[in-house]
C-alpha cells in the first residue's frame, strides 16, 4: 500500500513538472527559454530539487511538445550545453486546449 502511494505521488509530481515546463516556455521570448534559465526558476519555485530534468524533457520531446533549437542537443545534454528549449505548435495547442489533454501532463 505504501509503495502504491509513493508511486502515485511520484507520477503526480512528474505530471506537474512537465506542465510547469510547458507553462514556463509560454512566458519566454518566442515560446522558448535557455535550459539553465528554466531549471533555475524551477529550483527557486521549489518544483524540483535537482537540476536534472532530462527525463521530463525526454517525455515532452517524445510527445512533440517541445524541441531544441540545435539538432545536436538531446534531453541529456541540454543542461550542460545550456540549450534553448522551444514549444512546438503541438505544445502550444495542448496548452491552449486545442487538442485533447495529455494524461502525462498536468496543466
Amino acid at each position: 500500500m505504501v509503495q502504491d502511494e509513493q508511486e502515485y505521488r511520484g507520477a503526480q509530481h512528474n505530471k506537474a513538472v512537465r506542465g510547469y515546463i510547458l507553462r514556463s516556455l509560454v512566458k519566454g521570448h518566442n515560446n522558448s527559454l535557455l535550459c539553465r534559465q528554466l531549471v533555475n526558476v524551477m529550483v527557486n519555485d521549489g518544483v524540483i530539487v535537482s537540476p536534472d530534468i532530462s527525463k521530463h524533457l525526454d517525455y515532452l520531446i517524445g510527445k512533440g511538445y517541445i524541441e531544441f533549437t540545435d539538432n545536436r542537443i538531446n534531453s541529456y545534454t541540454a543542461y550542460a550545453n545550456d540549450a534553448v528549449i522551444r514549444l512546438t505548435v503541438t505544445g502550444i495547442d495542448l496548452l491552449e486546449g486545442s487538442t485533447p489533454s495529455d494524461p502525462g501532463v498536468m496543466l
